[in-house]
């Protein structure tokens, strides 16, 4: 199936304790870029390229998302979000007693460093910038003014609905698990292929250790909406295997409710070249693998995809979707596998029990 990759791809991210925190699925932009240095080795007469070594690899997302999210900016600058924080306050308040102004929350210092709990306020019928300071004493503030008075009032309070991070001056975007979700749609030169033009399917992206680029622009304009930036780049990940070169990514092509075999030519078990040999009782799994014809390296694959048989199973029994086989009774048997979504691919194997 030929296909097409459309629009812009979501993101889910996860932290450290696979808690996912964050997904961007209002992008304006997504873009996957792999990047890597070459050093041409050549020689000879004519100075021929010889061969080439790689390096300075990186793997980079480029996103860009129209809606705002504090997790974003925290994790881009290393930052943890905490419940609470100071918020400025501006409500309308009629005195009731001579001389005082009541307001509805308590008010905090605002400032860094002071311990002056300040506020400040203006007669409404004042212009909008006649502002007069004035202290708190919990909740009141004296001033000079007479029953009955409307004034417009500021201050900060602590609300515990906030929420607030600091930015520190030494800067390390944490590193979190990132999943691109690109849509992948259908296309072709056949009639068929533009008449059903709809998504079949998706590639995803997996990325192990993504950590954000740091440098934040939050523009606002008044005439139109601030975007978040979400690009970074992928550190190596070097699992619990062997390899000493580690990976950035995993890329995953899935076809919505594609048959396992549609692209598999042949099956083949393990070892079947020369039978197997088993005592009685004993036990052996069948390993099976496929050969495709689209590029795809022969796998093994479950051997719940599949339908074992034995010919004489009074010598050799064997599990119907395990794969499992015993020996009962000395003697040749043939184990049969067929793929059970494409009968069409099946193979056999000869089981001597002795």
């Amino acid at each position: 199936m030929e296909t097409v990759l459309a629009g812009v791809a979501p993101v889910e991210f996860y932290d450290n304790s696979h808690n996912l925190y964050a997904t961007a699925s209002a992008l304006t932009d997504a873009g996957l870029n792999v990047s890597v240095s070459e050093d041409v080795a050549r020689g000879g007469n004519s100075n021929g390229r010889i061969s080439s070594y790689f390096y300075d690899s990186n793997l980079a997302l480029t996103l860009t998302n129209t809606t705002f999210k504090l997790e974003y900016l925290a994790t881009k600058l290393g930052s943890s979000i905490v419940a609470g924080g100071d918020v400025w306050e501006l409500e309308t308040v009629t005195t009731t007693v001579v001389n005082t102004i009541t307001v509805t929350q308590t008010p905090v210092a605002p400032f860094d460093g002071s311990t002056t709990v300040y506020g400040y306020y203006k007669l409404t019928s004042d212009n909008s910038d006649a502002w007069t300071t004035i202290t708190f004493t919990g909740k009141d503030a004296t001033v000079t003014l007479p029953i009955g008075s409307e004034v417009c009032v500021k201050y900060a309070y602590t609300n515990s609905g906030a929420r607030n991070f600091s930015i520190s001056s030494e800067i390390l975007p944490d590193i979190s698990y990132a999943l691109m979700r690109i849509p992948m749609f259908k296309a072709g030169t056949s009639k068929e292929s533009y008449t059903s033009s709809s998504k079949v399917g998706e590639m995803l992206v997996k990325i192990p250790k993504f950590q954000f680029d740091p440098n934040t622009d939050l523009a606002l304009t008044s005439s139109g909406h601030a975007t978040v930036a979400l690009s970074g780049n992928a550190l190596i990940n070097y699992g619990s295997g062997c390899s000493a070169s580690g990976y950035y990514a995993e890329v995953v092509e899935n076809i919505f409710g594609k048959n396992p075999f549609d692209t598999v030519v042949a099956i083949m078990i393990e070892g079947s070249v020369d039978g197997f040999d088993l005592g009685v009782e004993d036990t052996e799994t069948l390993n099976v693998y496929a050969k495709y014809n689209d590029g795809t390296s022969i796998s093994k694959l479950d051997n719940s995809l599949f339908t074992f048989t034995s010919s004489v199973p009074n010598n050799a029994s064997v599990g119907l979707h395990t794969g499992l086989v015993t020996g009962v009774l000395a003697g040749d048997t043939t184990i049969s596998v067929v793929a059970t979504a494409k009968t069409s691919l099946e193979t056999n194997c000869v089981v001597t029990v002795s």
